[in-house]
C-alpha cells in the first residue's frame, strides 16, 4: 500500500515535482518545453525547438526551409548548429532576410514521430521546403511502430501504444515511476561516476555504437529482424513526402551516416570489444536501403558519407564519446546541405533561387 501510495502521488504531482527539459504532449507523447534555458546559454523557442523564435507568418518573398531532424539539430546550440551555420551561408549569399533556416527537431525521435512533430507545429511555419535530416545510426532500429515515448520524472521512457492504460489522465508505467526514478538517478551517477568530463564512458560509447552496427550485420537483414521498422520508417517518409506535395512544398533528405562509418579506429575498436567479424557488415547498407527507396519514388536526397569520410581522414568530426558532431562536423554539415541547395536550384527563377520539389 504504501508503493501504491507513492505511485499515485507522483503520477498526480508530476508537473509540479518535474518541469525539466521534456514535458509530456497529448499527440506527440512528448515534446521539449517551450523557453526552456539551454546549456549554451540560449532558451528554446515557442514549440520548445533549438531556435529562435519566428513568424509564423513569413515575410513576403523570404524563403523558408524548415528542417526536421533528432539530436543532431541540438549539437553546437542556437548559434553552432548546422542549420544556423546554413542560414548565415545562405544569407550571406542571398542577402540578409532572404531564407529563413528553422531548426524543427526534438531529441530521440525518429521519421514517424517527426512526421506527428511536422503536422503539429512544423507546417504552422508555412515552409518552402522541408529538409528531413535521417541518422542512419538508429533511426531505422528506433522506428518501432508500437513505441510511444513519453516522460516520466523528467525523462523518456518507451511504453507500448497497443497497452497504454491512464490514470488521472498520465500513463501508467512499469514498475513504477518510484523504481523508474530512482533508476534514473543512479544510472546518471554511475555514468558521470565512470566518464569524468560530461561524456560517456569508453564502455558505455562503445556498447551504444555496437548496437547501432546490428543494423548493418547482413544476416540480420537477410533474416529480416527490423523488417518491420524498415517498413514503418519508408512508409513514414513516403507519407511525408505526400503530405508535403499535397501542400506545393518541396522535400529533401538528408542522410547523416554514424560515426563508425567515417572513423575505421572507432569500427575496429568495436569488432575488437565484442569479438565480431568484420565480413559480417555492410556498412553502406542503411544509406544504400534508403537511397534505393527514395530514388524509387522521385525523392531528392542527400547522402553525407562520402563527404564526411573524406573530411573525417582530415580532423575529428564527432564529439569524444558523443556521437554527435563537434564544430567541424557541423560546419561540414552545413557546407553539403549549402552546396546541394545552390546546385539544384541554379537554373530555378525562384525567388531567392531556392526551388520547390
Amino acid at each position: 500500500m504504501p508503493f501504491i501510495c507513492v505511485e499515485i502521488l507522483l503520477t498526480a504531482l508530476d508537473p509540479y515535482l518535474f518541469n525539466g527539459f521534456f514535458q509530456s504532449d497529448p499527440d506527440l507523447g512528448f515534446r521539449v518545453r517551450s523557453y526552456f534555458p539551454t546549456a549554451d546559454g540560449g532558451r528554446t523557442n515557442q514549440f520548445g525547438f533549438n531556435d529562435r523564435d519566428y513568424p509564423l507568418q513569413k515575410t513576403p518573398g523570404t524563403f523558408r526551409v524548415l528542417v526536421l531532424g533528432d539530436s543532431f539539430c541540438w549539437s553546437g546550440g542556437h548559434d553552432g548548429n548546422y542549420t544556423a551555420i546554413l542560414e548565415r551561408k545562405l544569407e550571406t549569399y542571398h542577402g540578409k532576410h532572404k531564407v529563413d533556416v528553422i531548426n524543427a527537431g526534438y531529441y530521440a525521435t525518429h521519421t514517424g514521430e517527426q512526421l506527428a512533430l511536422l503536422k503539429k507545429f512544423g507546417l504552422q511555419y508555412n515552409p518552402d521546403l522541408v529538409i528531413l535530416s535521417f541518422f542512419v545510426g538508429n533511426d531505422f532500429q528506433d522506428g518501432d511502430p508500437n513505441r510511444k515515448r513519453i516522460i516520466v520524472n523528467d525523462a523518456q521512457v518507451d511504453i507500448d501504444r497497443r497497452r497504454e492504460h491512464k490514470i488521472l489522465g498520465y500513463p501508467i508505467v512499469f514498475p513504477g515511476r518510484l523504481l523508474i526514478l530512482m533508476r534514473q538517478r543512479y544510472e546518471a551517477y554511475r555514468e558521470s561516476h565512470n566518464a569524468g568530463d560530461g561524456t560517456f564512458s569508453e564502455d558505455t560509447y562503445l556498447t551504444v555504437e555496437r548496437f547501432r552496427l546490428d543494423f548493418f550485420n547482413r544476416l540480420a537483414f537477410e533474416t529480416g529482424r527490423y523488417q518491420q521498422n524498415i517498413d514503418y520508417i519508408l512508409q513514414s517518409v513516403l507519407a511525408m513526402s505526400d503530405l508535403l506535395n499535397s501542400r506545393h512544398i518541396g522535400f529533401v533528405v538528408a542522410i547523416f551516416p554514424d560515426e563508425f562509418q567515417v572513423s575505421p579506429d572507432l569500427f575496429t575498436a568495436i569488432l575488437q570489444k565484442f569479438k565480431l567479424k568484420r565480413e559480417d557488415y555492410d556498412l553502406g547498407l542503411a544509406q544504400n536501403l534508403l537511397g534505393s527507396f527514395l530514388n524509387s519514388r522521385g525523392i531528392p536526397y542527400i547522402d553525407f558519407l562520402d563527404r564526411f569520410t573524406a573530411e573525417g581522414r582530415k580532423e575529428p568530426l564527432y564529439q569524444l564519446r558523443d556521437s554527435h558532431w563537434n564544430g567541424a562536423g557541423n560546419q561540414l554539415a552545413a557546407d553539403i546541405l549549402y552546396d546541394d541547395l545552390l546546385k539544384r536550384t541554379a537554373n530555378s527563377p525562384q525567388t531567392p533561387g531556392l526551388v520547390k520539389q
